[in-house]
């Protein structure tokens, strides 16, 4: 099924910075017709699934308390740190830097 090829190149990949072309090249279908696939079956765009995962990933390593919000953001994929908080904001409902003085238990 195409979904469980998207979750499974995502989740090997989600770090090196994939795009939506990327994902449709491993999985073998034109983006467009990707994306119809994917939302009909999710609900949800390829792009969207792709930032989730990061966003996961992300909040894992700052719980850990000992990497900065700049080194997860890299870590995970996003080249764009104003991006990286947008979206971190938009998913967890927090900034990074405060989801990891709460969580990571570190003090800004």
């Amino acid at each position: 099924m195409i979904v469980d090829l998207v979750f499974g190149y995502v989740e090997r990949n989600y770090a090196n910075g994939i795009s939506l072309r990327d994902v449709a090249v491993a999985v073998g279908y034109s983006a467009s017709h990707l994306t119809t696939k994917f939302r009909e079956a999710t609900g949800t765009p390829v792009t969207s699934w792709i930032v989730k995962r990061r966003i996961v990933a992300a909040q894992q390593l700052l719980s850990e308390g000992n990497m900065s919000v700049s080194a997860a953001c890299e870590a995970v994929g996003f080249t764009d740190m104003r991006y990286f908080t947008r979206q971190f904001t938009r998913y967890a409902g927090i900034t990074p830097g405060r989801f990891r003085s709460v969580n990571g238990h570190v003090q800004s």
